[in-house]
């Protein structure tokens, strides 16, 4: 990993919890994350609500996206009856398009004596209801177990398609009318679980990031390799090369792929919070930035002309690199209306940034405008929100404006071993007009009746 630029610490104290060197004495942000919860827990148990609410305002201090986080700040605030401190959290929520049905909480009963709550409750409730026009461009059926990647090939207009437990890479050629193997484990054993693809046109080449889990069911490698950068020959179908990242008690996982028009290849781990890089066959897969206070990496994209690259962390929202050096980062900048928790998939569009996000209620997809510098966030519209289609809603791929994302996914319908508890459900590959959206926002009279009710108290 490259030496941090006075930029990139710059970017690291921004985090919503203390970065860069730890003070002499001052707890990691994953130990104190651990240490918090389990002060609330032991607070929530006892019935001592002052100290739950205490202990959960340092959680969503140091989760700000964390929905779960924010709704125990309703709670706790409302049983304590400090209504304008459950309020503003309440307001934000909603704000954010998050969606709760309140009247099945039992704590926050002291806010139902107020009018400002039943048009916090309906807005919220709205935001709850199916929204956006999404077509079924193909069905997945359990044969299709544990499907994850998703990459175009423009020149042959084939759609692939990657899978977890089985390792298959399948292809169409008839939009998704129906799929045929293009490589299995069984005959290149370099293959293991498919976690993202990527389609280099000028090269011709399928980009495959690989790696073995628990729900894989092939054959554990010979050599021990445990996650590698495989390159296919579009062409003929054949392996033409492959970039072991780790090998043996390994944690490393390569979960997704940005590719560069000169064809670098960036590759996210998402056991161990670093990004890699591949410019050259001679040097391999490079550490290129990381930190430790990043969770858990998911969605990369490159921004126009490739000289930003855009993050998706599950828990801190959108990071962006300078990709013309690696040695600066910062976090996007975006309003407070925008809650940037629980995002898989992210891809770049003519200014815009789409992402995926299945880690709140409603999951829901949405597009960012980006400013000139593509630094921060200018406006923020809904596309497509609690369809009935999503039940985990992962990745994708972007084929001019249209979105094609997997509107399903089977982790939480398998277990360890990636075997199906019950019948697994099949997976709808969904297309979408990302330049069709529409934007929601919380009415001026809803804010007045905020400060009316702040000022009563």
């Amino acid at each position: 990993m490259r030496n941090l630029s006075v930029s990139a610490l710059v970017f690291l104290v921004s985090l919503p919890f203390s970065a860069g060197a730890q003070q002499a004495g001052q707890p990691a942000p994953a130990q104190q994350l651990t240490h918090w919860l389990k002060e609330a827990a032991q607070a929530y148990h006892a019935e001592d609500h002052k100290a739950w609410v205490e202990a959960t305002t340092q959680l969503h201090r140091l989760r700000p996206y964390n929905q779960d986080f924010m709704k125990h700040l309703v709670k706790g605030n409302a049983l304590i009856g400090d209504l304008s401190s459950a309020f503003d959290i309440m307001l934000k929520m909603q704000q954010q398009g998050l969606a709760v049905d309140w009247d099945s909480v039992e704590e926050v009963e002291p806010l139902r004596e107020t009018g400002l709550y039943g048009h916090l409750r309906d807005l919220m409730n709205e935001a709850g209801q199916p929204f956006g026009d999404v077509e079924l461009w193909s069905a997945l059926d359990a044969d299709v177990a544990m499907p994850e990647a998703l990459a175009f090939d423009p020149r042959r207009e084939r759609m692939f398609l990657g899978t977890v437990r089985d390792g298959h890479i399948l292809v169409s050629e008839d939009d998704g009318g129906s799929w045929e193997l293009f490589a299995t484990p069984e005959k290149v054993t370099e293959l293991q679980g498919v976690f993202d693809l990527a389609v280099d046109a000028n090269g011709d080449f399928l980009w495959v990031a690989t790696g073995r889990v628990s729900q894989f069911q092939g054959e554990a490698r010979e050599d021990g390799v445990r996650s590698s950068l495989l390159r296919f020959d579009l062409e003929s179908g054949e392996l033409d090369a492959e970039f072991p990242l780790s090998s043996g008690s390994g944690r490393n996982l390569l979960g997704s792929l940005a590719l560069a028009a000169d064809g670098t290849v960036y590759a996210a781990d998402t056991m161990v919070p670093m990004i890699y890089r591949l410019e050259s066959e001679e040097s391999g897969l490079q550490p290129y930035f990381g930190h430790q206070n990043f969770t858990s990496l998911r969605g990369l994209a490159l921004g126009r002309d490739d000289k930003l690259l855009y993050v998706a962390d599950y828990e801190l929202g959108i990071l962006v690199i300078d990709a013309t050096s690696g040695e600066q980062a910062w976090k996007l900048a975006v309003p407070e209306t925008l809650n940037e928790g629980g995002i898989d998939g992210l891809f770049f569009w003519d200014g815009h940034l789409v992402a995926i996000q299945n880690g709140i209620s409603p999951q829901r997809v949405i597009r960012l405008e980006l400013g000139a510098d593509g630094l921060g966030v200018v406006a923020v519209a809904p596309i497509a929100a609690a369809r009935p289609e999503f039940d985990t809603p992962t990745f994708g791929v972007m084929d001019g404006q249209d979105l094609y994302f997997l509107g399903g996914s089977h982790w939480q319908h398998v277990d360890a071993e990636g075997h199906a508890r019950g019948t697994l459900p099949d997976v709808p590959v969904l297309k979408l007009d990302v330049d069709d959206a529409s934007v929601r926002v919380v009415g001026q009279e809803i804010l007045e009746q905020l400060q009316q009710q702040q000022q009563d108290q």
